[in-house]
């Protein structure tokens, strides 16, 4: 008899236990509730977003919508750019759209003097029209500079590698403090004269290798 009575303690105290747990539970769920109210309605939705984001990740129509307006924005400016390279007032601009990338090249006669990465004034009104491009998109842009394959013999630039990552420098330079677009968006590249898009043979040959690729990645 004794050990039925004890046997009886221990179930009340276990139910009383769960009983304890489930009240206190119900207490903190209230608790919160009430806090919520306490709160403006963007602070409520921002909490609320971001618990269903940390519990199950972004939907796929998020993402899917993402990626639709992202490619929209592609779209638009590799629009644009091709509005550009066909416009009288930008004529030594040369276009090539993929789904890699958008390549805006500078191949005007005049881009460089021979040996020198200074950017005549010519080539900063291009730039001014290209800049209006690319500033409103967040894509990465690769500067890459090149030259033709005259020897250095003198000057500030030892060799065409370092003269052609100059001329990509003083591009990003000029969109960074003229332009006001971050330069953490910009990779200077530099390949000297060893990717020629013509023979040096003539002086419009080695012109046109003297010369800016503007790349955004898409």
């Amino acid at each position: 008899m004794a050990e039925r009575r004890e046997s009886d303690s221990q179930e009340d105290n276990i139910w009383t236990t769960v009983y304890s747990d489930m009240v206190t539970n119900l207490m903190l769920f209230f608790l919160m509730l009430y806090g919520l109210t306490r709160m403006s309605a963007d602070m409520r939705s921002d909490i609320t977003k971001g618990l269903e984001k940390k519990f199950r990740g972004a939907t796929s129509a998020e993402v899917r919508a993402e990626k639709v307006v992202k490619k929209f924005t592609e779209e638009e400016t590799a629009s644009k750019v091709s509005d550009l390279a066909q416009s009288e007032k930008s004529g030594y601009t040369s276009v090539e759209i993929n789904e890699k990338q958008i390549k805006i090249t500078l191949n005007s006669p005049v881009l460089f003097t021979p040996g020198s990465a200074q950017l005549p004034d010519a080539t900063k009104l291009a730039l001014n029209d290209v800049a209006k491009i690319i500033r409103p998109v967040p894509n990465a842009i690769i500067i890459e500079g090149h030259t033709d394959n005259t020897p250095i013999s003198r000057g500030q630039y030892a060799t065409n590698w370092e003269l052609s990552v100059a001329r990509a420098y003083s591009v990003i330079e000029y969109f960074v403090k003229s332009k006001n677009i971050s330069a953490g968006r910009f990779v200077a590249a530099g390949y000297g004269e060893f990717r020629p898009v013509e023979g040096n043979e003539t002086e419009e040959g080695r012109a046109r290798n003297r010369r800016i690729e503007i790349v955004m990645i898409r």
